[in-house]
């Protein structure tokens, strides 16, 4: 590997989690079926891949190693707070039954351990009103991954690791359609259960390590007719019938597609498109989208429920109360933390003259720091 670049904060990205979590948002505000939402959780797979495998690369080149005590910092620091927070002021209103029948309390207990995706298995499901299955995988995901990744740079090249990542993925398609050859009951389990959907991650990741057009010169830059084109496939699968594409193939053709597209955006500069995802607004609730995702479906069942509204209604009206929270617990809760962690790095720095991590030391253009979900 040569050099160690400095991966700098794109605000574009804060711009894509708008995106993804407002299909999401959309999805479960009665328009399930007419907006993917799926889509908008398989991107923000995608971007954690693709974030954390390159602050893992660069800090690699950095210093030959990963932190994985820092890592693990992070990650915790990152997730826990706002979520056992959201998780606690759920737990406690659920008796008032504001949430309707939403709320299945044998299922409780996996939402906090990180198996929601897996409770169905043993018959619990449901849970408290938040879609905590995605997130399941991803703390899957980053519980195993960087000692996977130190295991890989030592002994391959990026390209050879994007390559392994890719077997990886087509693996994982094998699996989704070993669900459905001896598994057929079980065939939507396919898009909540990690191991058959830890691809969606796996595409970021090759991103990072091949053709990332943040840290390699020699980047593939996609030219805008390239993009359309997996805009077009991507959106090909939104519409194709049958329960076997949706559940096996459909997550492979659109993480290819974000490939190209997420390629496009980080190296198209100054297009219509960058200065749209890199306006305030966007940035705004991509800030905000970790909370947005973790409240929103309970703000909208407890408006549901408590004034009798349709699901389109009460998601409307829900709407500034999910952005009221997720605004108070940004302000609240995720700055203050951010802003510790910079004051405790600023002090290792001085009594360590090893080089910090790149997620501790990245250049950010003034934008604050690099945000890896």
């Amino acid at each position: 590997m040569s050099g160690a670049p400095q991966f700098r904060h794109v605000p574009e990205l804060d711009g894509i989690r708008a995106i993804a979590v407002a299909l999401v948002m959309a999805s479960h505000a009665g328009l399930y079926g007419k907006v993917p939402g799926g889509f908008g959780v398989t991107m923000f797979f995608f971007l954690s891949g693709y974030l954390i495998t390159s602050l893992l690369r660069v800090e690699f080149m950095k210093t030959a190693r990963v932190d994985f005590r820092a890592f693990y910092l992070r990650r915790a620091l990152r997730i826990m707070p706002p979520l056992y927070i959201t998780l606690l002021i759920l737990t406690l209103l659920a008796p008032l039954g504001i949430f309707g029948k939403a709320v299945n309390w044998a299922a409780v207990p996996w939402d906090y351990l990180f198996l929601s995706n897996y409770s169905s298995l043993w018959g619990q499901t449901g849970g408290l009103p938040s879609p905590l299955w995605s997130l399941a995988i991803e703390e899957h995901f980053y519980l195993l991954f960087p000692a996977a990744f130190v295991l890989l740079i030592d002994r391959f090249s990026s390209r050879q690791m994007a390559a392994v990542f890719f077997a990886g993925c087509l693996f994982i398609l094998l699996l989704r359609f070993v669900t459905v050859w001896f598994f057929p009951d079980l065939i939507a389990q396919n898009y909540i259960w990690t191991h058959t959907r830890l691809d969606s991650i796996l595409f970021g990741c090759i991103l990072a390590m091949y053709q990332n057009p943040l840290l390699d010169d020699d980047a593939w830059r996609p030219k805008r007719w390239q993009a359309a084109l997996a805009l077009l496939l991507v959106v090909s699968t939104f519409s194709t019938g049958g329960e076997v594409f949706r559940q096996t193939l459909r997550y492979s053709i659109q993480g290819f597609g974000l490939f190209v597209l997420f390629g496009f955006v980080l190296s198209a500069g100054s297009s219509t498109v960058n200065r749209v995802l890199g306006s305030r607004p966007f940035v705004w609730i991509g800030l905000l989208s970790y909370t947005l995702y973790l409240c929103h479906m309970a703000v909208f069942e407890a408006v549901r429920t408590t004034f009798h509204l349709n699901p389109m209604v009460a998601g409307i009206a829900g709407l500034p109360l999910a952005i009221l929270f997720a605004q108070f617990m940004r302000t609240f809760v995720e700055v203050p933390i951010l802003t510790w962690r910079r004051k405790h790095r600023r002090v290792v720095n001085q009594m360590d003259a090893e080089p910090l991590s790149l997620s501790e030391a990245s250049i950010n253009l003034g934008r604050g720091p690099v945000e890896e979900t």
